[in-house]
């Protein structure tokens, strides 16, 4: 198993995965042309590994794994490899850019290659021990290559050149291209073992205010403190995103796919005032402190019924802090003092089969969604009266 995969297994021992079922078959009437194709704006560039050194030497191409969390990953062989590809004159896969911005280019795919051009060009120029350059090692032709401490700097000017000199693909999504259809674009493209997951497609495409309230408030230290959920692939910044969603508005007004309705909410932040943002956040950390309160260890978590794996279930956690969100801090406290009584009737309702399925399959279908926002304000509306 890979050193990804562990990771990934790891992360599943903490967060209860969910059947989403975004393409169920309630859904499938729903589904209309999201955009109109002309709208589609993107054009075909053929370039030089030089032109993406130059925009690498100048910071234009952005590296920062921010919102991809997982560049620069490739082991020196894989890296090497490419290198000879290169020198052999193999032909590359393309690079996908969204160019809205001509100076500082998002990548879209294309990440570990680019990793592997700065870290056997850009680096060889450095003196820096943080960057070392590439050396090339696991060769399977150029085998003289191999072992001996070869970067850049090593070869000769007439291989430098075959590099530089190496003919590539370029697509850029255009400036004025609609997000949405950007949504799309990157979803399509991504779907590879190390593609974006859709919230990190999310994040890519609002940089800025959206962006850093969800990173500030997953860094939150008391909500660490509270949650145990990994953020290699931004797992909690979702979560938190997820309930913001339903905090926006009433569950009623919940349109599928649970994607585009998460996309929306997320754009929806960078219209907020500062003073709007931060009583967001603190009604977020208050109603994840009552939600502790109540159900200690078990917090958003099936296990309440003592039969139950300890993981944190993300329809619950949308649900249950969307709708404390809501209360008064009279309510709250009154929700708190009957805790005891409320967790009693919440074990039943966790029983309760039709309430399971909708918080562990086909959760993003809007009847689930209804259907466990319905019980668990009934719930609350018992206890705060």
């Amino acid at each position: 198993m890979s050193q990804e995969e562990l990771k990934e297994e790891e992360n599943n021992k903490l967060i209860e995965i969910e059947i989403t079922d975004e393409d169920s078959v309630e859904d499938i009437d729903d589904i209309v042309s999201p955009f109109d194709p002309k709208d589609i704006k993107i054009i075909v560039e053929p370039k030089t590994i030089d032109h993406l050194v130059q925009r690498l030497r100048f910071s234009e191409i952005d590296l920062n794994t921010e919102f991809q969390r997982k560049g620069n990953l490739w082991k020196a062989d894989a890296q090497s490899r490419l290198i000879e590809s290169i020198l052999l004159r193999f032909p590359l896969p393309a690079f996908y850019f969204d160019a809205e911005d001509d100076n500082n280019w998002l990548v879209v795919d294309g990440l570990q290659r680019i990793w592997t051009i700065k870290n056997f060009v850009i680096n060889s120029e450095l003196d820096d021990p943080n960057n070392k350059p590439l050396e090339l090692i696991g060769l399977d032709i150029l085998t003289d290559y191999n072992a001996k401490g070869i970067t850049y700097n090593h070869l000769t000017r007439a291989m430098q050149r075959r590099i530089l000199e190496t003919t590539i693909t370029t697509y850029l999504i255009q400036p004025g291209t609609p997000k949405q259809v950007k949504y799309n674009i990157f979803r399509r493209i991504n779907t590879g073992g190390l593609g974006l997951n859709s919230m990190e497609i999310r994040n890519a495409l609002n940089q800025g205010k959206p962006s850093n309230f969800l990173k500030n408030l997953s860094e939150d230290p008391k909500l660490r403190g509270l949650l145990k959920v990994q953020d290699r692939r931004m797992e909690d910044r979702e979560l938190y995103l997820r309930a913001i969603a339903f905090i926006n508005g009433e569950h009623s007004d919940y349109k599928t796919p649970l994607s585009g309705f998460l996309d929306k909410a997320l754009e929806a932040l960078d219209k907020k005032s500062d003073e709007e943002l931060q009583k967001l956040r603190s009604g977020i950390i208050k109603a994840i402190e009552v939600q502790h309160a109540l159900f200690g260890k078990d917090i958003f978590s099936r296990s309440i019924d003592k039969k139950s794996n300890l993981k944190l279930n993300s329809a619950l956690f949308e649900v249950w802090v969307s709708e404390v969100y809501k209360l008064t801090e009279n309510q709250q406290t009154k929700l708190i003092k009957n805790k005891d009584k409320l967790a009693s009737k919440y074990i039943a309702l966790i029983a309760n089969p039709d309430f399971s399925r909708a918080v562990s399959t086909s959760t993003s279908g809007y009847s689930a969604v209804q259907l466990r926002f319905n019980k668990i304000k009934e719930l609350i509306i018992n206890y705060t009266k």
